[in-house]
């Protein structure tokens, strides 16, 4: 890392991870989990001290997000994350903001330890090394507290400190290789409602996916693609042709094919698809058909022609001298449209590998990725010691997919163990996660509720209106106002939607609404007596609304509701101004809001306190 003016450590991000911060939101998480079961339940305080250990040793993961004017870069972060107790389903957004400014967090869940990481950190080999010198860590302070010795650290340092850009680094200038940007077939079904997603693991028997594997004279990758693209071609097809292919995503480590060491993201993605022209389409023309693009896809000379791509339009000088903003328009509509080429992702990173001293600790490894609007279901893959772990996160209330995929395994004699989170139901669910699923009857009541209080709110302003009435008809606007924003919340809630960020930004287009329709109609101050107190204390019902909804993430909509609060004293501050005349409504939001703050953070759980140190320390 370079030193900035200021003193503080900062590098460049690599020429993938670019692009990450860019289209990263609540819809596009660009998070993924890889994760380590052990034989006996996690103590956190000792896994928070194999973090604070380990973490000085990873350069790479010490960082912070920054914006600068031409692009985001990383900063040191001199902070200590704290690990948690999971309470949210996998691959959620991490908001550079929050958790400390890591990139990265580590949760537990009974036997389990989880690392997600926000994409610009790392890629998949650099997470398993992080995760893997975590638990090494971990199990010795284990052991260590039991026997009253002191263990040795087991890092291997000269790995955990490179966080070179090795796309720069084999660069040189080929016949470019452009990205696919022709239209695949995507995957559509009935979704989850709010941020609920599906995760399914297979733990297939290593010994025979490698017979069939090789009785098929391919890879277990191929293997695993063709099958899945068959799963697809039968399940979603049903067997029948397709004007758009079944495009897979993989992505390649190019570690195999040029020499690094780097914990920064160094891989490729390569399409694999699959046209359906008939009825009579096998498995061994699917078999095939993968087999030879992989053979002409997956080779050093085509690595070499899509770092040349990615690596000469960075250094492009127009590009350079263009400001972060010009890119952020730039690079989400190339991401876009070179995103519809694909039907979904398949990611193998291979066999994790155990020092002997630790395998008799560790059950399983098993990894997954968060899902996208455009790829709602996804698939990865690692292996460890007998076990090949196939893992498919999906936001659909059906595993059809998943089910024709083992399915078709287990037809050819592959031994399949399921494990599921418990979503959509509770078949296959070991009590491995946490139980997050939403009452829908009591949801339906509390949506009932939320638009009882809609209909009480839009009486009141009526009366009030009726009261106060010099020739505007202000609270049909208002109540209009907030029909439309109770409408967008419940619609929101079916698509996996930021729904507080949505609900504050329609209030204060709202409140300019209203001001502009007050003065438009020869300015009575209705707008700023009675319009702004009124959204304001709707904005507070909504935000309160969805945490009641989603208490297990009720972090999400917190600082909203703080938000909120420090707004509804605006009228105060326009009344002292001598803009409002008319205060009752405004006083009356104010306590309101003071009042379900209180509340909030006087029920709520240590967790509370611990989010507003989190939020606010200095």
């Amino acid at each position: 890392m370079k030193r900035s003016p200021q003193g503080e450590r900062w590098r460049r991000l690599d020429n993938t991870a670019k692009i990450f911060p860019v289209i990263a939101s609540e819809n596009l998480s660009n998070v993924f989990r890889i994760s380590a079961v052990l034989k006996k339940e996690v103590d956190p305080g000792t896994l928070q001290r194999a973090l604070e250990e380990i973490l000085p040793q990873f350069e790479g993961f010490s960082v912070r997000l920054r914006r600068g004017f031409f692009w985001y870069y990383f900063e040191n972060n001199k902070r200590m994350p704290v690990i948690e107790r999971e309470t949210t389903y996998p691959c959620k957004y991490i908001d550079p903001h929050s958790n400390q400014l890591f990139l990265f967090r580590v949760t537990y869940f009974g036997r389990r330890i989880n690392l997600e990481v926000f994409h610009a950190v790392t890629d998949g080999l650099g997470a398993v090394s992080f995760l893997k010198a975590l638990v090494y860590r971990y199990l010795d302070l284990e052991q260590n507290s039991r026997t009253g010795h002191q263990a040795a650290q087991k890092i291997s340092s000269n790995i955990s400190m490179n966080v070179e850009d090795s796309y720069v680094r084999h660069y040189k200038k080929t016949v470019k290789r452009k990205y696919s940007s022709r239209k695949a077939y995507h995957l559509t079904g009935e979704t989850l409602p709010l941020d609920e997603e599906n995760v399914l693991h297979g733990y297939v028997d290593l010994k025979m996916l490698k017979t069939v594997s090789k009785s098929c004279g391919v890879s277990i990758t191929r293997f695993l693609a063709a099958s899945l693209i068959w799963a697809i071609y039968q399940e979603y097809l049903g067997g029948k042709p397709c004007e758009k292919s079944i495009g897979i995503s993989i992505p390649i480590n190019l570690r195999t094919f040029f020499s690094s060491e780097t914990t920064a993201n160094f891989f490729a993605v390569t399409l694999i698809d699959f046209l359906s022209t008939s009825e009579e389409h096998t498995f061994s023309e699917v078999l095939e058909a993968v087999s030879r693009q992989m053979d002409l896809k997956i080779t050093k000379e085509k690595m070499e022609q899509i770092i040349s791509y990615n690596v000469s339009s960075e250094k492009k000088w127009y590009l350079r001298i263009a400001p972060l903003f010009l890119k952020w328009c730039a690079l989400n509509l190339v991401f876009r449209k070179n995103d519809k080429a694909y039907t979904m992702t398949l990611s193998n990173i291979g066999p994790i590998e155990i020092e002997e001293d630790y395998k008799k600790e560790i059950e399983r490894f098993s990894m997954m990725i968060g899902v996208s609007k455009r790829q709602p279901m996804k698939c990865a893959v690692c292996a460890y010691e007998k076990e090949v772990i196939v893992t498919f996160t999906s936001v659909f209330q059906d595993t059809r997919l998943q089910d024709r995929f083992f399915g078709f395994l287990k037809e050819l004699e592959i031994p399949v163990n399921l494990e599921s989170n418990g979503i959509p139901d509770d078949r296959d669910d070991l009590g491995m996660y946490p139980q997050i699923r939403y009452d829908r009857k009591r949801l339906k009541k509390l949506v009932f509720t939320f638009y009882g209080l809609l209909f009480f709110v839009g009486a009141v302003l009526g009366v009030i209106n009726f009261a106060t009435y010099s020739g505007s008809l202000w609270s049909v606007i208002a109540i209009v106002l907030m029909a439309y924003t109770a409408l967008t919340v419940e619609y929101s809630i079916l698509r996996h939607a930021n729904l507080a960020s949505k609900v504050l930004l329609q209030t204060v287009g709202a409140q300019a609404l209203l001001v502009a329709l007050d003065h438009s109609t020869g300015y009575n101050g209705w707008s700023v007596n009675y319009g702004i107190p009124s959204t304001i204390l709707f904005a507070d019902l909504s935000v309160v609304f969805l945490i009641l909804v989603n208490r297990m993430n009720w972090q999400s909509y917190f600082m909203y509701q703080i938000a909120v609060t420090v707004f509804s004293f605006i009228p105060l501050i326009l009344w002292a101004a001598g803009l409002l005349t008319r205060p009752a409504l405004a006083f009356i939001t104010v306590i309101v809001t003071v009042i379900i703050l209180a509340v909030t953070i006087v029920l709520g759980d240590r967790s509370v306190k611990t989010e507003l140190k989190r939020r606010f320390h200095v």
